[in-house]
């Protein structure tokens, strides 16, 4: 294994500090990941917008679904109809969770707080809003901005009609 060190001498006010920089490296790069080019990435962030506008919001629900966390609740309804939900609906859903961090409740369950019917409901018209309305400009924006957003978008797909 190489390993080198490059040092990088700083100025510095001080004539008698001796301030050094010195960056250690093992021949690889750090963090090298797949850096998608902007046009790349609004194509994918388009048809991704596209393709979430042809889902159908499911009309039968009304399952009482007991759940501890937002993120919980929209991982069980993703099973039960089989549909993924937004990466925004996703985003919205894990803020929602966090926000409870270092509050009264925070240990409380979450459907002994909110009614499963009203949070479920809450979801689907949250959903409807992203799908239908977002801008895939908006999206890409967002997606160029967190390496990690491709952990947000479910792989779950649904059988559309034609």
């Amino acid at each position: 294994m190489q390993t080198s060190v490059t040092m990088n001498p700083r100025a510095s006010d001080d004539s008698g500090s001796s301030d050094v920089d010195a960056e250690i490296s093992d021949g690889f790069s750090p963090l090298e990941r797949d850096v998608e080019d902007e046009g790349s990435l609004l194509r994918r962030a388009e048809m991704y917008q596209a393709y979430m506008n042809l889902i159908p919001i499911p009309t039968n629900r009304g399952s009482l679904i007991p759940f501890t966390s937002w993120v919980g609740l929209s991982i069980s309804i993703k099973q039960l109809y089989g549909q993924p939900l937004h990466y925004l609906t996703n985003v919205l859903l894990r803020r929602w969770d966090q926000s409870r961090f270092g509050s009264d409740s925070e240990d409380q369950s979450l459907d002994s707080i909110i009614h499963p019917c009203k949070a479920e409901a809450t979801i689907w018209l949250v959903e409807e809003n992203h799908r239908l309305t977002s801008s895939h400009l908006q999206i890409a924006r967002l997606w160029g901005s967190d390496p990690m957003y491709h952990s947000l978008i479910d792989p779950i797909f649904p059988k559309l009609r034609s």
